[in-house]
């Protein structure tokens, strides 16, 4: 199937060439866990080259240095070509994650908006400016100014659940600010990527400006803490988060890290509609990408007095959800992205039974023509308290908790009893009660009524959920540095 597109999975990126491996490594379709091809499997030696291209092109290379007016017309060229391979990139990305390919097509992990977002970030390229700050003291001539520099060289890790999306919220704006780039992608999706890369050597970059490597935990380790790389921007676990937090101190590494999250959505009774609150919960939370996706709601508070009915309304979608052949047009659902994964998500759900929790309805796995994938059916607990562990641990899967409440200072402080802090969101028609619960909630996020992030906003976490901000401005921030510049015209 892949070569379809042909797209060369043995090979890495490096400073304008494509340069070959010997090691390799399996990728598996999730849907039928079949092995799909083989993957270079880069180690440290190819991260050293991809960084010393990057550093090279950085420090002596055009592209920092190059006009806004030039820079922004390869964006341009490079968002043209990817709405071009648009539908081949989302069949990749299918054959990737097994996420539905209308998802993949037509949704917000799509390619469409893949290139939405290079479109964003190219226009951002002219638009960077400083500041001129008055005069402090008597001397006329003494003047003070900012500019905003590139950061460096960039090491971007991205996960595997959305890697169109990913690879553009790194890859853009790091092009847009001057940055040159070493990309990691995750070891269980790489043929998106791939073919994005192939993309970007069409587009006349200088070399070393974008590298990629492919490969495990020690290629994204070497990565990280490179002493040669001066930002890395990750999205992943926790776990690894922490990691490389703890080793960026060596060289005083920038950092922008998306993490873990378990995502509160406090439901009131005065909701305009519940059908429509526990439908896109539900929705989100076990039916897209099967509850893969960090920010997604995996807490359910919900009032007492509609637990019942917002129950009976989640447990009515799930009825719709379609599993299968996720290149039919028709299927609605992703499987797990591994055996490993599936046998963790299966634990928690045997854990939330024994610890006193009432499942609803999943819980189980399909069979038949879909027992060789991984396959979770759609999972919801209820009468869940907040100490339990379904209720505390990120699961990565289709499971949502419903915990009841009685009084909004009640739901306020169980959405903010977590270790985590990325997304959350309210649902109710009552304004001043919508401002202050969203205030309340230590979260980087908040939807009301709804949530969906889009280029031009800021996301991020706070807690084990991560540090910084990238979205709009606030990732023009974090690929730059602020220098300011004292011009003193009297000396």
């Amino acid at each position: 199937m892949v070569d379809r597109f042909g797209v060369k999975p043995g090979r890495l990126w490096i400073g304008g060439a494509w340069t070959d491996v010997d090691e390799r490594f399996d990728q598996i379709h999730p849907a039928t866990n079949e092995i799909v091809t083989s993957i270079a499997d880069a180690g440290t030696g190819a991260v050293d080259l991809a960084v010393a291209a990057a550093r090279k092109a950085f420090d002596t290379g055009p592209w920092p240095r190059m006009g806004a007016k030039e820079r922004k017309k390869i964006l341009v060229r490079l968002q043209a070509r990817i709405e071009d391979a648009k539908e081949e990139l989302g069949y990749l990305q299918t054959l990737d994650n097994g996420i539905p390919i209308n998802f993949s097509l037509n949704s917000r992990v799509s390619a469409n908006m893949t290139v939405d977002i290079f479109d964003h970030y190219a226009g951002w390229i002219d638009k960077i400016t400083g500041e001129t700050f008055p005069r402090y003291t008597d001397a006329a001539n003494l003047h003070y100014m900012t500019f905003r520099d590139p950061v460096g060289v960039v090491g971007a890790i991205i996960p595997w659940n959305a890697p169109l999306v990913m690879f553009a919220l790194k890859v853009a704006p790091a092009l847009a600010t001057g940055c040159t780039i070493v990309m990691k992608a995750s070891e269980l999706a790489n043929l998106a990527v791939l073919r994005l890369a192939e993309i970007v050597a069409e587009c006349d970059l200088p070399p070393g400006v974008f590298n990629l490597v492919t490969g495990g935990p020690a290629t994204g380790e070497a990565l990280s803490t490179h002493p040669g790389v001066d930002k890395v921007s990750f999205t992943g676990s926790a776990a690894v988060g922490e990691r490389i937090m703890a080793k960026a101190g060596s060289n005083m590494k920038r950092l922008s890290l998306e993490l873990g999250g378990k995502s509160a959505v406090i439901v009131f009774p005065d909701t305009r509609d519940l059908k429509v609150a526990a439908t896109s919960i539900m929705s989100l939370s076990s039916t897209f990408l099967s509850g893969q996706v960090c920010s997604t709601p995996t807490r359910a508070l919900v009032h007492r007095s509609v637990v019942d009915e917002f129950v009976a309304h989640a447990q009515q979608q799930i009825s719709a959800v379609k599993f299968g052949d996720p290149f039919d047009m028709t299927t609605t659902s992703a499987p797990i992205i591994s055996r490993r994964q599936t046998d963790r998500v299966m634990s928690y759900i045997e854990t939330g039974s024994a610890e006193g929790a009432r499942l609803v309805f999943g819980g189980d796995r399909p069979g038949n023509e879909l027992a060789d994938g991984n396959w979770i059916n759609p999972t919801l607990f209820t009468d869940v308290r907040s100490d339990m562990r379904i209720a505390q641990d990120e699961i990565f899967g289709p499971v949502l908790s419903v915990i009841p409440f009685d009084t909004e200072e009640e739901a306020i402080t169980i959405a903010n009893d977590s270790v985590y802090g990325l997304s959350g969101g309210v649902y109710t028609t009552d304004l001043s009660r919508a401002f202050r619960v969203g205030r309340a909630m230590h979260t980087g996020t908040v939807g009301i009524n709804g949530y969906s992030l889009m280029p031009n906003s800021p996301a991020g976490g706070v807690k084990r959920s991560g540090i910084g901000r990238e979205g709009g401005w606030a990732t023009i921030e974090a690929f730059t540095e602020l220098k300011t510049l004292i011009l003193n015209l009297d000396a």
